[in-house]
């Protein structure tokens, strides 16, 4: 009876590491989307619709911009290098990079990220963002 309850538990215990591991990968998949990334770092201010409303930015001077209407605001023209330079903090712009927005390259390379994962994060972020233009 005990051999009986140790076999189930053994099966058990594989069963369920086989769901884990794909589990797992399809987080760290998910991380590195730019939605997920966009939501876990840029959402407190930016607002989790990319309008510039997010629970921070009542606090905040300036205010956080309508990320979905970049293009419309350069005339229709997305340039991703330079929304990816001003996220990874060098494309200096007023409240970028001081107390309004924090640089995501130097951010993200404290956190012991290599700089080719930090381009992979922050150009994520950047085609997520070109993707909800309006």
């Amino acid at each position: 009876m005990m051999r009986l309850a140790l076999v189930r538990s053994v099966t058990a215990a594989v069963t369920l590491s086989s769901f884990a591991v794909p589990a797992f990968a399809q987080t760290k998949a998910a991380e590195n989307t730019g939605n997920a990334v966009y939501l876990l770092y840029c959402a407190s201010c930016h607002g989790p619709s990319a309008k510039g409303d997010g629970p921070a930015s009542t606090a905040m001077q300036p205010k956080p911009p309508d990320l979905t209407k970049i293009a419309a605001r350069a005339g229709g023209k997305f340039d991703d290098e330079a929304l990816f330079r001003t996220i990874d903090g060098r494309n200096a712009k007023a409240g970028h990079g001081g107390q309004g927005m924090p640089i995501w390259g130097d951010a993200f390379s404290r956190k012991g990220q290599e700089p080719a994962e930090t381009r992979k994060k922050i150009e994520s972020v950047v085609r997520y963002l070109k993707s909800i233009q309006q």
